[in-house]
């Protein structure tokens, strides 16, 4: 072998090697992924927990949709003795509602859309997930669920923003 055949090959060595990298690297912060039935990314652990946090509350703002209520499940859980990282983001979209609410009104049962973000500090990772709406309707036996389909579309477009950001 020539040296300059060397030559080649270690630099394809090294640009195959750089690309598997750059590959993984992305695999942390990823695409949407289905969960049972819930929708969720997988952020890196060593981001801030918070800004995790406070960047959702902004990207469902941005998507048009209200944040009904913030639940601090990490602070409830303290008097067990539990240290966590955990939140709950009640989601509504007004528009949305209505239209669910028209074509089947059980769909209340299962309003508002919930996000979640919490650390799994097991597998060293930030989670930022919710359950699928169109799962929660076909569980209530709704018949129909266009307007589920849409929040879901929604919802999922949300979490890659958020996995796109923190991608970076």
């Amino acid at each position: 072998m020539t040296r300059l055949n060397r030559k080649i090959l270690k630099y394809l060595w090294i640009v195959l090697l750089g690309s598997s990298l750059c590959l993984a690297g992305l695999a942390i912060a990823g695409d949407v992924k289905k969960h049972g039935a819930a929708y969720v990314v997988y952020l890196p652990g060593n981001l801030d927990y918070h800004e995790v946090v406070d960047r959702l509350k902004t990207e469902i703002l941005a998507a048009n949709w209200e944040i009904t209520d913030v639940q601090d499940i990490d602070i409830g859980l303290t008097q067990y003795g539990l240290k966590t990282q955990n939140k709950v983001i009640s989601a509504c979209k007004s528009q949305l509602l209505a239209k669910a609410v028209e074509e089947d009104p059980y769909i209340s049962l299962a309003v508002p859309c919930r996000f979640t973000a919490f650390r799994d500090t097991e597998k060293n990772r930030i989670v930022v997930g919710f359950h699928d709406p169109v799962a929660e309707a076909k569980a209530l036996n709704v018949g129909q669920y266009r307007a589920a389909e849409q929040a879901a579309k929604e919802l999922k477009a949300v979490l890659q923003t958020i996995a796109d950001f923190h991608g970076k």
